[in-house]
């Protein structure tokens, strides 16, 4: 096995144990952006990805976040901001703690994490288009200013438009890792997504995804609230966006064609894993 393959292997040993959990307790959860694209196009991870995304509606998250940590293998540990106050995302993931990788955007840094899957709030938004940009506007600023608190986190190779690599090349001069509080912005972030609920929203979706905004899509593709849609993803089937072409098209284009090799991105290096220690 590769180290990809040993990678994947893990996640999946992750996943199952997630899906066990809600499967239990009756919680929904849907495959997001890579994830639901790796199922479609492979059928599984796509060949060097090395992440999985899922989503909760809130209302699931919420009970997962309650219940996931008693129900976990001791080697599994759920952490977010709230339980970790030194973590810097606002979502929550769910580590293998017998495993070693290296984050890319803090490679230099030289610090360990350890291996993960994300589990993301899927949260609705407000029906009248100009209170959605409106809610939109203030829960990226509350993201940007906690971003800016971890400002050597920040992806460089992230596409960012002309005016947003102007303002971030500017605000990098500034000391605002001492000028922004990050958990004071995650937890504004947390009041404000929870106004809205996904069911009641035309327009839903994960907002603190890596697309931002652009992962707040017609709430009618993932299907009717009781309806659940499957497909094959490795040796397991996972839920997923009834209107998977429609949401992989808005977010990838022409999601079936394969990307240059200089584009495939990797999130993290696998240093050791069960304790085997790898190049």
């Amino acid at each position: 096995m590769t180290n990809t393959d040993k990678l994947h292997a893990a996640d999946l040993a992750i996943v199952k144990e997630v899906v066990s959990i809600c499967d239990d307790n009756n919680l929904k959860y849907y495959m997001l952006g890579g994830t639901m694209l790796g199922a479609i196009r492979h059928e599984g991870f796509i060949p060097w990805d090395d992440d999985i995304d899922l989503g909760m509606p809130r209302t699931d998250y919420e009970r997962f976040l309650e219940i996931a940590p008693s129900k976990l293998s001791k080697s599994l540990k759920l952490v977010n901001y709230k339980t970790d106050p030194d973590y810097h995302y606002y979502i929550t993931r769910i580590l293998d703690t017998d495993s070693k990788v290296v984050e890319t955007r803090y490679a230099n840094e030289g610090k360990y994490t350890n291996l993960s899957i994300d589990i993301f709030p899927l949260d609705g938004s407000p029906n009248n288009c100009i209170l959605r940009k409106i809610y939109f506007l203030r829960v990226m600023a509350h993201r940007a200013m906690m971003a800016l608190h971890y400002k050597k986190g920040i992806d460089p190779d992230r596409k960012r438009g002309h005016c947003e690599k102007l303002l971030l090349a500017i605000l990098k001069l500034f000391p605002t890792d001492k000028i922004f509080n990050a958990y004071k912005h995650k937890e504004k972030i947390d009041k404000i997504l929870k106004t809205q609920d996904l069911w009641k929203s035309k327009i839903s979706g994960n907002i603190m995804g890596a697309y931002r905004t652009r992962e707040m899509v017609p709430t009618s593709w993932l299907g009717d609230k009781d309806e659940d849609v499957y497909y094959q993803f490795e040796d397991i089937k996972l839920r997923g966006y009834k209107e998977y072409d429609k949401y992989l098209n808005y977010l990838y284009g022409d999601y079936m064609k394969m990307p240059p090799e200089g584009s495939r991105k990797i999130h993290f290096k696998l240093v050791e894993i069960h304790g085997e220690k790898l190049d």
